[in-house]
């Protein structure tokens, strides 16, 4: 094997904290974490203000990328990050930090109209308005918080939560119109008109229909209608058999929710297997916990009706998986003759969201693209109409809450260029000599913690929040597990190759490479010292952060060094 010696500059530390690098918002979990590790609930929240924004929120319904990318996985199972963020707000002492607007000097307040106050149209107001600008949200609902507050049961996410968030970024001044919908063109473009720019970020609350035979009867019903008319206290009640259609998180949500409004018995009908279902294992491991039916490989094919066109039952087929579709996963396939009938007297179609982009259709100036997306640029959000942007959900579809506030703060960032005059932002970075402090230094072996839930017979309420996050000796055990990857190893030029590190270090990822094995042509600095015969090789992949190595170097060699950065305005 070759090695290639690479400049430890501030990109090769941000992508080496994968928990980092991996969220759209590039949350600085080990650091949070570390911050939990000691106790310190108040400086771990304030770490999480500083990019998602919303942790009492993401806390409980983030799907957590960061924990895919976690090292901690590579030896059992990833750090609970997201549950860790939520321990952050559960026990701090300050639940929303104080703060204000801060207008950049020489820039005249300008006005800024958002469509839609879901978190992407949040993210962006919070962070125009603490850049000075003049921010109006308009909302067709009757609440803020977009697919937050009608798309997930308050037995997820608690309808105060969504509240909090809400007031917290109202505080900086933001007017807030409720009941305010821009659905047509003559709206649209009033708005273009008065406001300097327009950030459109109004989400994907349009159902994909099922297109079978009998989905026009009395009992058929789309996800997000359901979940919608189920938040707004519009539907209360369901008849005993349901039936829900598709593999996503609101597939999930209408399943658990349906047992809630007095369903008997739930099935959850999806078209492929478990590892290709949208929701996930811990989202599907809930609904098998409170004895919801997963019918895997099956794709319903007609809905049948009585005489007053109620539903009676949902006509299945079996599926086998082919060869992988555009989506990367592989296609179901008919088996024939695997027909069967399931009696249900409702069904509920939840196989995907779109936006509905009609009031901008036709001559507003606004482009799609072929496949009837508004076309935006990747970087900036800009739209082919002057001073419009669009964002979040409505350009691409549903997401999840973390990817679309990412939208809306990189959007908040072009805006404000655009209306500053280019102004730009840049990242401020830190490095101290320092080694991490552990509760317990046997936390390379401690298991992942579990999440105090409420009781099987205690769970029946729709607004009863069933997950209750960790307790403060377990979140403190699971912090333990973090690896701390914003802490690396340096061996600098005293090293005398002694070997004593390699001995020392419990996970083999210290080796000593001989010069003809590595490259030297792009080396930093220029090519390796004639006198080197050898140097030190670290497997970042490896390295659990124990520090014993820079113990054990008998000429002070080895250095632990911690980083950090932060953004700042230019």
């Amino acid at each position: 094997m070759d090695y290639k010696v690479v400049q430890a500059d501030e990109n090769w530390f941000r992508e080496n904290i994968s928990c980092q690098y991996a969220c759209p918002v590039n949350t600085p979990a080990s650091s949070y974490v570390e911050r939990i590790q000691e106790g310190d609930y108040d400086s771990a929240l304030g770490l999480n203000y500083m990019a998602n924004l919303f942790p009492h929120i993401l806390g409980r319904v983030c799907t957590h990328p960061c924990e895919s990318a976690c090292r901690r996985g590579k030896i059992d199972e990833p750090v609970s990050i997201c549950s860790l963020k939520r321990v952050a707000a559960d026990f701090a002492k300050k639940e929303y930090p104080k703060r204000r607007s801060v207008a950049i000097k020489n820039v005249k307040k300008k006005k800024v109209a958002i469509i839609g106050a879901g978190p992407s149209g949040l993210a962006a107001g919070n962070d125009l308005a603490v850049m000075g600008h003049d921010v109006t949200i308009f909302e067709a609902l009757p609440m803020a918080g977009g697919m937050l507050s009608v798309g997930i049961p308050p037995y997820r996410l608690p309808w105060n939560k969504i509240e909090g968030a809400v007031d917290w970024v109202e505080k900086l001044g933001i007017k807030l119109k409720l009941k305010s919908p821009i659905n047509t063109l003559e709206k649209f473009d009033k708005l273009v008109e008065k406001y300097d720019a327009v950030y459109i970020a109004a989400g994907a609350h349009k159902s994909m229909a099922l297109e079978i035979p009998g989905e026009d009867l009395k009992g058929v019903v789309h996800g997000i209608t359901y979940m919608k008319d189920i938040n707004l206290g519009k539907q209360k009640k369901v008849p005993s058999r349901v039936a829900v259609v598709g593999g996503g998180f609101t597939a999930i949500d209408c399943a658990r929710s349906s047992l809630r409004l007095g369903a008997k018995e739930v099935f959850i009908i999806y078209r492929r297997t478990l590892k290709e279902m949208p929701a996930g294992e811990l989202e599907v491991s809930l609904a098998e916990e409170e004895a919801i039916k997963i019918l895997y490989l099956t794709t319903p094919i007609k809905i049948s009706g009585d005489k007053k066109s109620k539903v009676t039952a949902l006509e299945c087929i079996k599926n086998r998986l082919g060869e992988p579709d555009a989506s990367g996963r592989r296609r179901p396939e008919p088996v024939p003759g695997s027909e069967f009938t399931l009696p249900v007297d409702m069904v509920i179609a939840a196989i995907g969201q779109a936006p509905d982009a009609g009031f901008i259709a036709g001559k507003s100036g606004v482009k799609f693209t072929k496949w009837g997306n508004v076309k935006v640029d990747a970087e900036s959000f800009t739209t082919s109409r002057k001073g419009v942007f669009a964002g979040g959900d409505f350009i691409t579809g549903p997401r999840n809450a973390i990817e679309v506030i990412g939208d809306g703060r990189k959007a908040a960032r072009a805006i404000d260029k655009y209306l500053s005059g280019n102004n730009e932002r840049k990242y401020e970075y830190f490095f101290s000599d320092q080694e991490p402090a552990r509760n317990d230094l046997g936390y390379e072996k401690i298991p992942r913690q579990k999440q105090d839930a409420v009781p099987m017979g205690a769970r029946w309420d729709i607004d009863k929040e069933v997950e209750l996050g960790f307790s403060q000796e377990s979140a403190s055990k699971e912090a333990d597990r973090c690896l701390l990857c914003h802490y690396n190893i340096f061996i600098d030029e005293k090293c005398v190759l002694c070997g004593g590190c390699i001995d020392v270090c419990p996970c083999n990822c210290i080796a000593m490479i001989s010069r003809d094995k590595v490259e030297t042509d792009d080396m930093p600095g220029g090519s390796m010292p004639d006198d080197w015969d050898a140097v030190m090789a670290i497997d970042e992949e490896q390295c659990i952060r124990c520090g014993l190595c820079v113990k054990r170097c008998p000429v002070d060699a080895i250095k632990m060094q911690r980083f950090s950065y932060t953004e700042a305005a230019v």
